[in-house]
């Protein structure tokens, strides 16, 4: 996979139009490892969305996580959202499995996370999920990029059993083993079997930093065909525990 190849993906996504595509809980591309099995560990994830005529919202999400193999890891994710009228709603819960591939080939590492997900109607119409989220990676010298060509599947609902189509993808460069700045950007095209009918794009600037035993996921940036425009992102996780 070369860098080119990565920059057209990433042009791809802000030139359609949906509404309402993408998960605004969970703003994260998945990389293709895993977590060593019997490790525990937690990420918390808070978004802020400046929303269009209507009160702005604060998502917050806890992740946590348990390597069951070295190549399997279990997590769940429990929601809320906080508006700036003071409404704290809870926002849903799901569960996850990611499997990984035990190795990398040249550089390649190849994983998916499956997930299923009640969430409640304010927030998702059709209440009862799944998604489907292939992952490709590539790390090479400071080099690091991911494709996440996610599928997400309604059980429920008009979209039952119609997969929606909400890529996302990451080209980031290392300033040291430590730090690393870059792009993510997200799209959503409505269903496979009417790609196109719905466009929402959302490219951000985002930041990582890694520690011996956590990580940080920074961003900012803009949605385009959606109402809450304005988005910052912030992903703090800790590996709490090794059994």
């Amino acid at each position: 996979m070369t860098v080119r190849t990565l920059l057209a993906l990433l042009a791809l996504l802000p030139v359609a139009r949906t509404a309402e595509a993408q998960d605004p809980f969970e703003i994260q591309v998945y990389d293709a490892e895993s977590a060593p099995a019997g490790e525990i560990g937690l990420e918390t994830h808070v978004n802020f969305h400046r929303i269009d005529a209507a009160p702005d919202e604060t998502h917050v999400t806890f992740e946590p996580h348990y390597g069951l193999t070295e190549w399997a890891e279990l997590g769940a994710y429990l929601q809320s959202a906080l508006t700036t009228t003071g409404d704290l709603a809870y926002a849903g819960a799901k569960l996850r499995v990611k499997l990984r591939w035990p190795r990398r080939i040249s550089g390649v590492g190849f994983g998916a996370n499956v997930e299923i997900s009640a969430i409640p109607k304010r927030f998702e119409p059709s209440v009862w999920g799944s998604e489907v989220r292939p992952i490709v990676d590539y790390s090479e010298g400071r080099l690091y990029a991911s494709v996440n060509p996610i599928l997400a599947i309604d059980m429920a609902g008009d979209l039952a059993g119609h997969p929606l189509v909400e890529p996302c993808v990451k080209l980031a460069m290392r300033a040291s083993r430590a730090v690393a700045a870059g792009v993510e950007a997200y799209g959503g095209f409505g269903p496979v079997d009417d790609l196109g009918s719905e466009h929402v794009t959302t490219t951000l600037a985002v930041i990582d930093l890694d520690g011996d035993w956590w990580t940080l996921n920074a961003g900012a940036g803009y949605s385009f065909g959606t109402t809450d425009h304005v988005l910052v992102k912030l992903i703090f996780g800790v590996r709490l525990a090794s059994l």
